[in-house]
Formats: C-alpha cells, structure tokens, sequence
C-alpha cells in the first residue's frame, strides 16, 4: 500500500508531487487528465489511478490524501470516500473561511482537515498550516519534503489559508508600488532605462523579495496579532482580516485611478507577476 494519495498533478502539484517522491515517500497519484497522470507517474516510479476510488483504495489506513493546488472540484466527490481518522490536506482551497466550513463537515465523519497556504519559494515551497497538531504531526515527511524547515502551524482550521491571504495582501501591495514606481521612471524621461531588463534584475537580486519576508515577519510578530491567529474563534480571524483591507483597497484604487487611457501600468503589471511566477518555478 502507498503512503499518500495525491490529487492534482498540474503546476504546483507535479512539482510538490516530484519533490515527495524525491525524498522517497510512497504516493498514489489521481488527475482528471488521466494521461498527465500517467506520464508523471512513469518519470516518478508512483501508482497511477484512474479514479477517485482507486486512488482511495491504494493508500493504508489511515489515509493520507493531498488535494493539491488547483483541484479544489475534486472535494466534493471525495468526501464520501474517506472514514474516520483520515487527515485530508487541503491546499486547493483560496478562502480560509471555506477551510472553517470543510473542516466542520468533516469533523462530523471523525476526519481531520489541515488547510494548507502555498507560497512558492523557488526550488521548495513555504506552507501555512491550518488544524490540529497531532494531525500535522503526523503529516511531518510531506511536509519536510515540500517545505524543509519552512512550514508554519498557524493555529486552528482556517488560519493556513488566512495567513496565506495576509501574504498575497503584502505581495500585491509591493506589486503595485513598484509598478508605480516603474511608470515614474519611464514617465520622467530623465533616463533611457530597459524597465524589463531593470525589473528582472531586482527580481534575480531579490531586493523586494526580501524586503516582502520583513515586512510579513513584522505583521506576524505583532504581539497583539499571534493569539487572534491561534483563536478558535472564527468572528476573530473575521475582524483581523477587516484589519488587513484598507490596504489591499488603497492598493487598488491606486491601480484603477493610474489607469487612464495609459495601459503601460498594466502591461508592467503583467510583467512584473510573469517575472515573479517564473521566479517561484
């Protein structure tokens, strides 16, 4: 029998998939695109499945089953395939308030939800983990496989996914100043500067990913910020989220306002999340 099932073997989830198999963990692996899931399996050495309930039926008990990025449509139909003491990993979902909710619906059966925040970090991935701690305990190969040294128990379900929301605010606001800044330059005339050849080397040298880590470290060290995280009280990850808006709007109005008839800002938009995709491959 295999060790985890993994469901989603596309972008994020093939690499995390390579990176498990890489350490030598067992997988079973199930995609919709079932010849993906086969060639990926045959580079890998794992089991390919045809279906959810193969997948289900060729891991031990308990299962460990990963939905992976991106196949968040694959919950539904699994839920009646899992018993009591199976540990889910949800990594698929977007909305910690979503994780709350699929984390009591499967309390009810006796099984154990960890909702997982993905950010990518070059060759390996950092994890925001949501749930109980003898659930994650017990999820310690994955997660040193995918994220050595880099991944976080938050707190209670739904704080995975929301720390990970707190990370996009800081990464779309970094975003949206430099863009500004981009739009500076090239609207000054002062210098005749290659704006994308400068953008990659800020990428490459790491100046703004750096100074993001900072400032996310700085949020999350806040003393009155850690207890809220680690409530159990859902109405008290509700109010820090409030808390984090105004800036994700300011960035936006910003955004919207610099507009105009120009689409430069766009287009460096654009470019500047290209760059920093191809930075987390």
């Amino acid at each position: 029998m295999q060790e985890i099932a993994v469901i989603g073997l596309s972008g994020d989830g093939e690499r995390m998939a390579r990176l498990m198999r890489a350490s030598g963990l067992n997988l079973a692996g199930y995609d919709p695109d079932s010849a993906a899931c086969s060639r990926l399996a045959e580079e890998c050495a794992f089991q390919p499945c045809h279906t959810l309930e193969e997948l289900i039926s060729s891991v031990s008990n308990p299962r460990r089953v990963w939905l992976m990025p991106g196949s968040d449509a694959c919950f539904e139909p699994l839920k009646p395939l899992l018993e009591a003491e199976d540990i889910v990993v949800d990594s698929a979902i977007t909305h910690y308030q979503t994780a709350v909710r699929r984390a009591k619906l499967l309390a009810e059966q006796g099984i154990k939800l960890i909702d997982a925040g993905v950010s990518g970090c070059g060759t390996y991935y950092a994890l925001m983990l949501g749930g109980e701690a003898p659930a994650i305990e017990k999820l310690k190969p994955c997660l040193e496989a995918i994220s050595p040294g880099r991944w976080l128990h938050c707190g209670p379900s739904g704080s995975g996914h929301f720390v990970k929301q707190a990370h996009q605010h800081i990464e779309q606001s970094v975003a949206q100043t430099l863009m500004q800044s981009l739009a500076a330059i090239k609207k000054s005339g002062s210098f005749d500067v290659d704006l994308p050849a400068m953008a990659q080397n800020w990428l490459v040298g790491g100046s703004y990913h750096a100074g993001v880590q900072e400032l996310a470290l700085g949020f999350l060290n806040e003393t009155n910020v850690l207890p809220r995280i680690a409530s159990s009280n859902p109405q008290e990850l509700a109010i820090l989220r409030q808390q984090m808006t105004p800036a994700l709007n300011l960035a936006l109005a910003l955004h919207y306002a610099g507009q105009g008839s120009n689409l430069f800002q766009q287009q460096i938009a654009s470019m500047l999340g290209a760059a920093t995709q191809h930075k987390s491959d």
